[in-house]
């Protein structure tokens, strides 16, 4: 039944209804005094018009006892329902009485079905966000815990070398001076890459980030984006492959962003990957879509980790483990591909390895 009928029907009952019970009501009462008056003879002095006004009366309130039972409290027990969901207590309002709650239930709510409805799935959706509220609060404690930890690392290294350096009783060779001079840069440019990923996560949840595409050819390019990370220190116990069936397409993109949002997965690949895991990147086109896939044989992910693989603040590994990483990686690399209007997701098996699907709209 459609919407604005139903409405109809339940203005013509609030109209009709009080009519009927209004003459069902007088008519019992007119009956119950003839009763009456046969069974108790001194009644029959009272005048006619005398029991008529008593019988109005009493119709009139019995109709607003009705009125007030179906109309009235229906519209109380919703601005009930609104003043705790306003403190915060995500719940119906509780009847005490269980039999007139049952009556209440199967009688009044016809008039209000779809409001009482909407208010269920309104309070069951304030249920929901104050537990993803938590459960974010919670990650986001985690990942704080985990944040602080990975800084105060880099940070005893450069204070360490720097102390060991300023030492005027120790005789340093100059190798010794460069190793140590690249030790604190290695370190420094890690927590630069930790206050980067922070304030890009800013700046995406606000809003402020540019789009500057440019027509790049993609192939070549991403080719030497894959080859910069596994010529990177850090990637040297990996092995690296790059393939594509096409050789050569341009497509709009944003190559800051992209080259970005590629290193990040590639890098989480090899950080959450024992040494001599295969990471293969292949490019191809499908239809309207630029197709890039990453796939690794390595540790694979299990359930929990799959789901929130993209959500910011989520660290797939415990914050005790030696990875260097702000766990926003991930999330940064579905925020810079969404930006060009693309998709990510990803396909992973514990022990068998997971393969991550980047697509481009071809504009």
């Amino acid at each position: 039944m459609k919407v604005p009928l139903k409405t109809v029907i339940k203005v013509l009952s609030l109209m009709i209804i009080p009519l009927v019970v209004y003459l069902l009501s007088y008519s019992v009462l007119t009956l119950l005094f003839i009763l009456m008056q046969n069974a108790f003879p001194v009644l029959k002095t009272v005048e006619w018009e005398t029991f008529r006004h008593t019988a109005t009366i009493l119709s009139g309130v019995i109709v607003a006892y009705l009125f007030f039972l179906f109309i009235l409290k229906p519209v109380f027990y919703i601005i009930r329902w609104i003043q705790l969901l306003a403190q915060g207590i995500l719940r119906e309002p509780a009847v005490r009485d269980h039999g007139r709650n049952f009556f209440f239930h199967k009688c009044s709510r016809f008039l209000y079905k779809e409001l009482l409805m909407q208010m269920q799935i309104l309070t069951d959706k304030l249920k929901q966000n104050e537990a993803d509220r938590r459960a974010l609060e919670k990650k986001r404690r985690v990942w704080l815990a985990g944040i602080t930890h990975d800084l105060k690392t880099p940070l005893s290294y450069i204070q360490g070398y720097a102390s060991m350096i300023s030492a005027g009783q120790y005789g340093w060779s100059n190798s010794e001076f460069m190793e140590f001079g690249n030790k604190i840069e290695e370190k420094s440019r890690h927590i630069k890459n930790l206050i980067d990923d922070l304030n890009i996560s800013f700046q995406s949840e606000d809003g402020k980030i540019a789009v500057q595409k440019t027509k790049t050819e993609m192939v070549e390019f991403l080719r030497n984006a894959v080859l910069d990370i596994a010529n990177s220190p850090r990637c040297a116990e990996h092995i690296f492959s790059f393939d594509s069936n096409i050789e050569t397409f341009f497509l709009e993109v944003d190559t800051v962003l992209v080259q970005r949002a590629l290193q990040n997965i590639l890098i989480n690949a090899v950080v959450h990957n024992p040494p001599e895991t295969e990471v293969a990147v292949s490019v191809q086109r499908k239809q309207d879509t630029f197709f890039i896939q990453v796939s690794d044989n390595g540790s694979g992910m299990d359930e929990e980790t799959q789901r929130n693989l993209f959500e910011s603040y989520y660290r797939g590994t415990p914050t005790d483990h030696p990875v260097e990483g702000s766990g926003l990686g991930m999330a940064i690399a579905k925020q810079f591909v969404e930006l060009h209007g693309g998709s990510i997701h990803l396909e992973s098996l514990a022990g068998q390895g997971t393969s991550i699907f980047l697509e481009l709209p071809i504009q």
